[in-house]
């Protein structure tokens, strides 16, 4: 059980408004319970999903750096919540593999099956969450596959996902039934 106890139905024209507008339009899935918990604070919820939308809706990344990005930061703050969605859902449309979605939680960057500039991405995201900030050597090298305004749109995502990170452990949101489960060897 989460902490917060999800908004339930019947829910009001504008509840289910929003509630509904989050996620892919083409989702099989039912509402998330995230969302229903955050519909609690409906100014709040109205604000995040803008922000997160942006992130999806004419955004400069491609899908699988965003993706890889967002899975990693999901693995290094210990959210099976948030990472199991995006496995599960963002994984195959961005062309991430489970294996690889796998090899987020429990590897690392120095990885053979990650290409070198997704190696340095991997590493790219390790270094903002042990440190809040990126040297002059990696804002450089991830300088040689995007350019200034997808790294910024690359610092958003995973300043982004770490706060829906916090908020899913937080709130001890529980795995949904639809979503991957960790890898075995990380339990």
């Amino acid at each position: 059980m989460s902490r917060v106890a999800p908004l339930a139905p019947p829910w009001s024209a504008e509840d289910a408004a929003s509630i509904n507008s989050w996620g892919h339009p083409d989702r099989t899935y039912e509402p998330l319970l995230l969302v229903r918990c955050l519909q609690r604070h409906p100014a709040l919820a109205t604000r995040l999903r803008k922000l997160g939308e942006s992130l999806y809706v004419t955004a400069l990344l491609p899908p699988r750096t965003r993706t890889i990005a967002i899975l990693r930061v999901c693995a290094l703050v210990g959210c099976e919540y948030e990472w199991g969605g995006q496995a599960a859902f963002w994984g195959p449309i961005a062309g991430v593999a489970d294996d690889e979605c796998d090899a987020l939680v429990t590897g690392g960057a120095d990885d053979s099956r990650w290409a070198p500039a997704e190696q340095q991405l991997i590493a790219a995201v390790d270094e903002l969450e042990q440190t809040g900030t990126w040297s002059e050597a990696t804002w450089t090298a991830l300088g040689r596959d995007l350019d200034d305004e997808q790294r910024i749109e690359l610092l958003t995502a995973i300043g982004w996902y770490r706060t829906i990170c916090t908020l899913c452990n937080a709130l001890a949101l529980p795995a949904e039934p639809w979503m991957r489960r960790w890898p075995r060897s990380t339990h």
